[in-house]
Parts: structure tokens; C-alpha cells; sequence
């Protein structure tokens, strides 16, 4: 298995953000721009055990399921139907880290394996880039309480690369106004 890692920086306690990545797993359309939609498939909202089916565009869905949780730390999503071509087996993880009582880093690995097997290594800066775009759109909506999609991602990263360090989407948007 190959793995991709991303990790940011929020402007959100590590409760707000494990409410939203954990806790409201079957809305992950709220923050992640390559999800068109979402919804639960079985399972309760917030414990292990919970799928969640996601369509990626009008043709391609995943369905996941989450396998195994340390609360308000980390938990791990198995994707056991559907997928992205080439993709054999993919499992990801969510560790969460309390900066400080109103920021958390938050770490986003991704395990796959694809068939063919060389295909793995050709698809991992593409992965980096998609998974980092889902932490991107992450921040945003925390810190704003926006919806983040594939309409509005592109201003997001503009926003969010013309962001001092570890600065916030929200108090750029105070700023501007």
C-alpha cells in the first residue's frame, strides 16, 4: 500500500473540528470540493460503524464506512465499494492534534493500492493535490461556516495561499470588509 499525507493548520477547537469530520460524517459535501453530494448509508451518525456514500461526479461514487475511532483524536474510513479508476484497495485516517484551545492541526493520510501496481506511484502527486484541496476546503469552512464545492474551490486556494502563515480565512475576510 502506498500512502499520501496532508496536513493544516485550523483556526477551530479540536471538538468544532471532530464535530464536523466525525461527528457529521455523512455531510462531508460541506467541506470537501471533490464530493458533489453525500449521505449516510447505515450505521449512527458519529460512532464506528457509520457509511456514508459519496458521489464524486454523475458517474462515480465510493462508499465508506468508518472501522475504528479514538475520540476527539483519530479515526480511521475504509472505502469498500465504488472508487476511482485504478484503484484496488484505499483506506484514510483523520488525526486530530490541539494546538492550542482554538487551533488544531489536523493530518490526513490516505493508504491505496492500485492495479496496476506502478500505477500507485505515477497517481501520488495527483492524490497529494486532492487531498490537500479537501484540507483546504476543511479550514475554510471552519473558520468561515461556509460550503465549499468545485464552483468555489479555485478562489478558496487563492485565498488560502495568499494567507500569511497561520492565519485564518476568517480574520482575512475581516480584514477585506
Amino acid at each position: 500500500m502506498r500512502e499520501v499525507q496532508q496536513s493544516i493548520s485550523i483556526h477551530a477547537s479540536k471538538e468544532d473540528v471532530w464535530d464536523i469530520v466525525f461527528n457529521k460524517f455523512g455531510h462531508v459535501n460541506d467541506f470537501n470540493p471533490l464530493i458533489e453530494g453525500s449521505h449516510f448509508l447505515n450505521g449512527e451518525n458519529g460512532f464506528v460503524g457509520c457509511e456514508r456514500q459519496c458521489a464524486i461526479d454523475s458517474k462515480t461514487m465510493v462508499q465508506e464506512r468508518i472501522t475504528r475511532a479514538e475520540a476527539g483524536l483519530n479515526f480511521d474510513i475504509e472505502i469498500f465499494e465504488g472508487g476511482l479508476p485504478m484503484m484496488d484497495k484505499m483506506t484514510a485516517r483523520f488525526d486530530l492534534v490541539e494546538l492550542s484551545s482554538d487551533k488544531t492541526e489536523v493530518l490526513f493520510t490516505m493508504s491505496y493500492s492500485t492495479k496496476p501496481a506502478f500505477m500507485g506511484g505515477l497517481m501520488k502527486g495527483k492524490m497529494a493535490k486532492f487531498f490537500m484541496k479537501l484540507l483546504i476546503g476543511l479550514k475554510y469552512h471552519l473558520e468561515t461556516g461556509e460550503l465549499v464545492s468545485k464552483q468555489n474551490i479555485r478562489e478558496i486556494e487563492k485565498q488560502f495561499k495568499s494567507l500569511e502563515a497561520g492565519a485564518s480565512f476568517e480574520a482575512s475576510m475581516q480584514l477585506v470588509s
